[in-house]
């Protein structure tokens, strides 16, 4: 398929091939291809009467509900860039990042606009978006009620999402692939973080591996669990683009319930399921996930943090239980590679690897010299390919290193290693590899060890400074609720010595009640270093 095309492109394809097919699902209402392809234009065209041009930077401070997907394609439609922040991004570092890419719109929920609505005063234009508008009389009524107090100066904003609505379309559209097209920051929700600009191509050429990744010619019928935020490239390219490229169905979750998607999968309104591992931990602690619908799951794919073997072993074992052929699979990217560059599949997988690098992106194992180490040596992850970013905003200097072929790659930060097979194994993050005595220690192998025990419910190391061994490990343990006094030290110290070595033996032991974790579910390394 031709992906030398825009993101609006793409989804005015699907609308042509299959415009009475399901595009979205919000809170129990359909919307179909076709009026999905006209929502998009009707906000174009509401965009381009603003004086929105080609290039200018819109900025989309919103969860995935419909409105947020609808601007998504229309600002792509008249060639914008769409800076893609987290919707619960403070005021202040959200003016910083704003000033940073020169955006000089807004939009914001409707329950967020009191936070923001003094931007005015920056010529900033703040349009907050209406949930109700999207929601059917019921929910609407409670919606209204349960946030009436932080809805109240809403009409105090210039315009609102619901000044969208209206009969216009515009249906001319840019096609400069190439551009930067979105703009997506690196990490968490503090200002202080690089801006990577994304292109349609990147977009379009992950989205085109769809056959590798979901192993089939198209996705009519099938229905892609939205709920990683579109902030997140692996949130934007595989929860909300990838499915409607290919005429599936997103179903949008704004936060993230058990409850709801044990709901949807009782319905058959599930197919694909991406997220991190808190997200799969708290389905296995629901027991209505535990249904017959799991036999309708396809595939399910987990990133974005330490994924345990326990985690796997206790889904796919629910799996085979029920007579699905779905398994968790483990797959491997950055938001520099548009989320997703290897990961395993029902066709190829393997075992403790994060999976088989993608048709379309190649990886190298390069030392601190940069030699190239081949396959099955450890050293820092390099990428380059069809789905790698543009650059880093105001720092091409930085954005790759360049070999002596001129070609650009990504430089990771990761350590692992690839096998003769092209699958990738990971082992950490460079910068939190532990020395001990000059040995390299991986909390990844100590928590790995651990959570094959089921007194242990979390756990995470760090390194910590030491006089004698330079560096020793601090670790901290959640026990699991029903091991509450299961506190025994020595036995922790047994476990680590038995698969680690005795390097990784912890200099202390900290029991906590919960992990910190960042805004997207990720152990929150610097919280811990305070702790």
């Amino acid at each position: 398929m031709n992906y030398k095309l825009t993101a609006y492109e793409a989804i005015l394809r699907s609308a042509k091939l299959y415009p009475n097919e399901n595009a979205l699902y919000f809170k129990g209402k359909f919307i179909k291809f076709s009026k999905f392809i006209k929502k998009i234009n009707q906000y174009a065209y509401k965009l381009k009467e603003l004086g929105i041009k080609k290039n200018d930077v819109i900025t989309l401070c919103l969860p995935n509900i419909p409105q947020a997907i609808y601007l998504l394609y229309a600002i792509n439609q008249i060639g914008a860039i769409g800076n893609l922040i987290h919707p619960l991004m403070n005021a202040t570092n959200l003016k910083l990042v704003m000033d940073k890419v020169n955006s000089k719109i807004l939009f914001c929920l409707d329950t967020s606009y009191d936070e923001f609505k003094d931007f005015k005063n920056d010529n900033i234009l703040v349009i907050p978006c209406i949930v109700s508008d999207e929601l059917n009389i019921f929910l609407k009524l409670g919606y209204k009620l349960i946030n009436k107090d932080k809805l109240k100066n809403i009409k105090q904003a210039k315009i609102t999402s619901s000044d969208f609505n209206i009969k216009n379309e515009l249906k001319e559209f840019d096609n400069d692939y190439l551009k930067d097209s979105f703009y997506l920051q690196s990490g968490g929700t503090s200002g202080n973080t690089k801006t990577i600009a994304i292109s349609n191509f990147a977009l379009n050429a992950l989205s085109d591996q769809f056959n590798v990744l979901l192993e089939l010619k198209n996705g009519v019928g099938k229905y892609m669990l939205a709920v990683l935020p579109f902030f997140h490239a692996y949130g934007l390219a595989m929860g909300i683009h990838v499915c409607i490229y290919h005429g599936g169905c997103d179903i949008l979750m704004p936060k993230f319930s058990s409850n709801e998607v044990c709901k949807l999968i009782k319905k058959g309104y599930m197919s694909f399921m991406i997220g991190i591992p808190i997200l799969y931990e708290a389905l296995l602690r629901n027991k209505k996930f535990d249904n017959k619908g799991l036999k309708d799951l396809y595939v399910c794919f987990v990133g974005g943090d330490f994924v345990s073997s326990s985690l796997r072993n206790k889904f796919n074992n629910l799996m085979i239980k029920h007579n699905s052929k779905a398994r968790l699979y483990e797959g491997y990217g950055l938001t520099e590679t548009t989320g997703v560059c290897a990961v395993n599949t029902n066709l190829y997988h393997k075992e403790n690897s994060v999976g088989k690098i993608l048709n379309n992106v190649k990886m190298k194992i390069l030392d601190q010299n940069k030699n190239d180490l081949g396959f099955n040596k450890l050293g820092e992850i390099y990428i380059t390919g069809e789905t790698i970013m543009n650059h880093y905003l105001n720092d091409e200097k930085h954005s790759f290193y360049i070999d002596k072929d001129n070609i650009k790659w990504v430089e990771t930060g990761d350590f692992g290693y690839i096998d003769e097979e092209n699958f990738l194994f990971y082992k950490q993050r460079i910068k939190n590899i532990i020395k001990v005595k000059g040995i390299n220690v991986f909390p990844s192998d100590i928590e790995e060890a651990l959570k094959k025990y089921d007194f242990i419910f979390d756990c995470a190391a760090i390194g910590v400074e030491d006089k004698e061994f330079g560096h020793r490990v601090k670790l901290f343990i959640v026990l699991d609720r029903n091991h509450k006094d299961h506190k025994d030290v020595n036995e922790i110290k047994q476990i680590i010595d038995k698969y680690c070595g005795r390097y990784a033996l912890p200099k202390e032991i900290i029991y906590i009640d919960k992990l910190p974790k960042t805004s997207i579910g990720k152990i929150d390394i610097n919280a811990l270093n305070k702790y």
